[in-house]
């Protein structure tokens, strides 16, 4: 999910030109190189999980290790910068009532 997801959110749309720029940032390569490979850094990403989880206890080494796993294969950069810059896609809020199969959410 991306930032134009949430678009129709009054908390949002003030940032909208800010979101259009980092857009626009993640498009020029070395700069979307150079914010991936801080991201993907194990001090950062432990920052940003912290800042996700309720349950501070959850986000152990392994636990960053997991996502922080897939962001060194091939491509990783490519689908990093398709996800966050890519068309809307639909709220995953909203597609919730529609699912009818146990879903186990992370």
């Amino acid at each position: 999910m991306n930032n134009k997801a949430i678009v129709d959110d009054w908390r949002i749309k003030p940032r909208l030109p800010l979101l259009w720029f980092i857009d626009f940032l993640l498009k020029q390569r070395p700069i979307a190189d150079a914010i991936f490979e801080d991201v993907k850094r194990r001090e950062t990403l432990r920052n940003i999980l912290l800042s996700i989880y309720a349950n501070k206890k959850s986000v152990d080494e392994t636990l960053v290790e997991i996502i922080r796993e897939p962001a060194n294969d091939e491509g990783a950069l490519d689908a990093f910068v398709s996800i966050v810059t890519g068309p809307q896609r639909p709220n995953p809020v909203k597609l919730m009532p529609s699912i009818s199969i146990p879903v186990l959410v992370l």
